[in-house]
């Protein structure tokens, strides 16, 4: 589903301008809006399962805030971290592809 998305923000020649361009920003709306909901309805689950109860609307607020904040950051943070590991690899493109393919496949999902 986000796929296209991850290949684009794990591209190293792709500039910080472009995460904010109108057809990316989308994506990484979309994205965010979708893993949000997701995460924060693990936590209400677990804490009805373990407490007998949802959280608050207040604690729902700060926590999709939170998710919000950390994941628009995140977007930024991984463009940033593979464009170091492109300069480490000496602009080498398959050997980063290769490098974050074995890195991210296990927090894809994670956004």
């Amino acid at each position: 589903m986000f796929t296209d998305l991850y290949l684009k923000t794990t591209d190293p020649k792709l500039p910080f301008s472009a995460l904010l361009g109108s057809s990316l920003f989308t994506k990484i709306t979309a994205s965010m809006i979708f893993h949000t909901i997701v995460y924060a309805s693990f936590v209400n689950v677990v804490s009805y399962i373990f407490y007998g109860n949802l959280l608050s609307s207040t604690i729902n607020i700060r926590l999709v805030i939170f998710l919000l904040l950390i994941m628009f950051f995140g977007f930024f943070a991984r463009v940033l971290h593979v464009k170091d590991v492109y300069k480490a690899y000496d602009n080498d493109l398959e050997k980063t592809r290769n490098h974050l393919d074995r890195v991210y496949i296990g927090w894809i999902f994670i956004s």
